[in-house]
């Protein structure tokens, strides 16, 4: 069983795991952000083992926190959990103390409520007005958007409005900020899409370390090393007869306690890194000795002298005799070796031309961010001209380069569909403000956008929704000045299928992650299209139902693939699933009515319930294999066929490649074995839509491609997977596989959720 969430147990026993969890890392982690980092954890499992076991806090509802409506910011722990605090919320932040600093009528104590109060009287209305005439203002969570909307609404002559949004907020004014924070006007439009922000690759770059293992290196050569060659050096003056220690010249003793304490010396201050490691033991050694020798040769012992020889001789084979032509270009080559610029010398080199470009943007041209250094600048930082800037730098810096997104992950600044869903706003927020006819209000419609999409959603059961943007209150209030134009629908609509595009083509392993499909799901609203996008559902809190969408998706689905690869492989009568009755109720409440849910239901073979997270996840995997889990919905209904058409055969073999390499990787988890099963089951049942999308010819040229890739992969592996390799030829020969037992020749279908152990981690575990 998986360690998980649960509404009905006020999530009492997951908070106590996360709790603990986080303070192991307090107390255990070597690194102190680290450790930082976990502190704040720390706090928020606290506050919610504290709400789940006192049940002051309704998880599993929309509104978990009594008397916070759910328009209201709330902090959102992993899982879903609200731990108590408001983000609009908190101490006053340093911009609120200047501003109350300088406002009189301001009552200590009460600086949010009288400064909220301030910003709807005739200055702080002015002020708003001009801050959104110029667009320098910063929206970090939507609620700071509020007042702005109202000193809109007064602009326009809509006082009514203006005053009925104020009466909303009201009762809040001494708990939550409702106005926004100066910024310049790059946080207020983001236009461009970036990974992040100019100021915050520089912070980044000025920050970097001096790397230890080249500064251990350049400390040795510049100061170990020829030290090192002196005390060899003086050793070899006393031998004779291919022994040392055997004749002293007449000032040796001085020169070495004079050398000796060179050596003391410079290990006390640090500046020679000796250490302890067994790289450096012979210098450690012959060092050691040679302090005796300077204090009291006669106490040398036979065997110490002959350590000094084996030590010395073998030196002078390997390097030369200190101050001969072969030793001196050794030590001349490795000076050369360590004398380049170092990697955090050249960062900050390249955060110093970063600064020259608006902090809270992205960057279009970096060419001149990574160019080589100039004379200029190699003299103002005593460094040779002409330096170039090394890949890791580059590769540091290019994260704030602008561009499309399909830029971004050819530069593989974005590596997954679930990190092109946190980007995907910088691009939709443009769109959901069309239909504004004031630039000024739309800039602000983007930027509250912006921050609505940060929220973490919350932990819900019963089919209950996550609550949306246009609940806002301030929102609301915008939504019936709106005049949508035909071409503000076909810009979402445009939108939608690139994105979608992108991530099925990109990442072709992966679902469309739920934050992604939030996105995906306003386009489609904004667009006037209706596509039963469905989310993935959590197998800890499902209830054993499905809303009405789902059943339409699974009936695209049908409708779509018919008799097919991917039908045969999974055994599905697509005239049944098309033959479904419409359940009564919009959003499936009436469990007699879904008959969808029981057909997943009797497909799994299994009765879902509290606690059977097992049980549920196969119940829910049925409904993804149905349903394809957007596939369908995207390809058919939102007509990315075209577009994907000549890509799914790629498609395919890459999803095939990322499973054989993820079944490969050493995994000595338990729980991390079983998550990459599910992960990679979810991968294969999108390999074989991709096929089944191929013409007969195409399709056939990729299962032998696919099984050529198979045969070249490690021979435990295609014993293990071999099974679903037979799934696969059986189903593309056109036979129905067996869904729970095993087919002709031992083939099994690849699923990932079993209530028992699964077969393909008999032979990992």
């Amino acid at each position: 069983m998986d360690d998980a969430p649960d509404a009905h147990g006020a999530g009492g026993g997951y908070a106590a795991a996360m709790l603990a969890k986080a303070f192991l890392t307090l107390e255990t982690h070597p690194d102190p952000a680290v450790r930082e980092r976990a502190a704040v954890r720390v706090e928020r499992w606290r506050q919610v083992l504290a709400h789940a076991l006192d049940g002051s806090a309704s998880y599993g509802s929309a509104t978990p926190l009594p008397g916070i409506p759910d328009w209201v910011t709330l902090e959102v722990a992993t899982g879903g959990f609200a731990t108590g605090d408001l983000l609009a919320s908190g101490p006053l932040t340093p911009y609120e103390r200047e501003l109350a600093a300088t406002l009189s009528g301001i009552t200590p104590g009460s600086e949010r409520r009288d400064l909220n109060a301030w910003f709807l009287s005739e200055a702080g209305v002015a002020q708003l007005q001009d801050r959104l005439a110029r667009g320098d203002y910063r929206i970090e969570v939507p609620e700071e958007a509020a007042l702005a909307v109202v000193a809109w609404l007064l602009g326009q002559g809509l006082g009514d409005a203006a005053r009925e949004l104020v009466a909303v907020v009201a009762p809040f004014f001494d708990r939550l900020r409702f106005f926004p924070e100066p910024g310049s006007a790059d946080d207020a439009s983001a236009a461009d899409i970036h990974v992040s922000t100019a100021g915050d690759v520089a912070a980044r770059l000025s920050g970097l370390p001096a790397q230890p293992r080249i500064a251990a290196q350049r400390a040795a050569v510049q100061n170990l090393l020829p030290v090192y060659d002196r005390t060899v050096a003086l050793f070899l003056e006393t031998v004779e007869d291919d022994w040392p220690c055997r004749r002293y010249p007449q000032d040796w003793r001085q020169r070495a306690q004079a050398l000796k304490n060179e050596i003391n010396a410079a290990q006390d201050s640090g500046q020679m890194p000796i250490g302890t490691s067994r790289r450096h033991r012979h210098k450690r050694e012959l060092f050691g000795l040679l302090a005796q020798c300077a204090q009291d040769a006669a106490s040398l012992t036979g065997r110490q002298v002959g350590r000094i020889r084996r030590i010395v001789r073998d030196f002078v084979a390997a390097h030369g005799e200190p101050g001969s032509a072969e030793h001196e270009a050794l030590r001349q080559r490795q000076r050369e070796d360590v004398s380049a610029v170092g990697f955090h010398e050249i960062a900050r080199l390249v955060a110093a031309r970063l600064r020259n470009h608006p902090p809270t943007a992205g960057v279009r041209d970096l060419a001149s961010v990574l160019a080589p250094m100039s004379a200029n600048e190699a003299a103002t930082r005593q460094m040779p001209p002409g330096v170039q800037v090394p890949a890791p730098i580059a590769r540091r810096a290019q994260r704030c380069q602008s561009g499309t997104l399909a830029d971004l992950v050819t530069r593989e600044l974005i590596t997954s569909s679930d990190f092109l869903a946190t980007l995907t706003p910088q691009i939709t927020s443009g769109l959901q403000s069309g239909g504004f006819d004031d630039a000024a209000l739309r800039t602000l419609y983007s930027a509250c956008y912006r921050a609505f999409r940060r929220r973490r959603s919350l932990l819900l059961v019963n089919l209950e929704r996550q609550a949306s943007f246009d609940r806002l209150p301030w929102i609301a209030a915008l939504e019936n000045l709106r005049h949508p134009a035909r071409q503000d629908a076909d810009a979402a609509r445009a939108a939608l299928t690139e994105i979608a595009e992108l991530a099925l083509a990109s990442f072709p392993h992966a679902p469309v992650p739920n934050k992604l499909l939030q996105e995906l799901h306003a386009l489609a609203e904004r667009a006037q299209w209706s596509l039963p996008l469905v989310d993935e559902v959590a197998a800890d809190i499902f209830m054993g139902r499905f809303g009405r969408k789902f059943q339409e998706a699974a009936q695209c689905a049908a409708a779509l693939l018919g008799d097919c690869l991917y039908t045969r492989y999974f055994d599905i009568d697509a005239r049944e699933v098309l033959a479904l009755p419409t359940p009564r109720k919009s959003r499936g409440e009436d469990a007699e009515a879904d008959a969808f849910g029981r057909l997943c239901i009797a497909r799994a073979g299994v009765q879902p319930g509290f606690g059977q997270v097992g049980a549920n996840g196969m119940v829910i995997e049925q409904q993804q294999i149905l349903t394809t889990q957007n596939l369908a919905v995207l390809v058919k209904g939102a007509g990315l066929d075209d577009r994907l058409r000549d890509q799914y055969g790629r498609m395919a073999m890459a999803g095939f490649e990322w499973i054989c390499a993820r079944h490969q990787m050493k995994i000595h988890d338990w729980h991390a074995c079983v998550r990459m099963t599910r992960n990679t089951a979810y991968a294969w049942r999108q390999v074989l839509f991709f096929l089944s999308m191929l013409p007969q010819g195409a399709q056939a040229a990729t299962i032998a491609a696919m099984d050529a890739h198979f045969r070249a992969q490690s021979r435990a592996f295609r014993d293990r997977f071999e099974p679903v390799i037979r799934g696969l030829h059986v189903a593309a020969g056109g036979q129905r596989l067996p869904q729970h037992d095993a087919g002709p020749q031992g083939a099994r279908v690849f699923r990932g959720w079993f209530n028992t152990r699964h077969w393909l981690l008999d032979g990992m575990h």
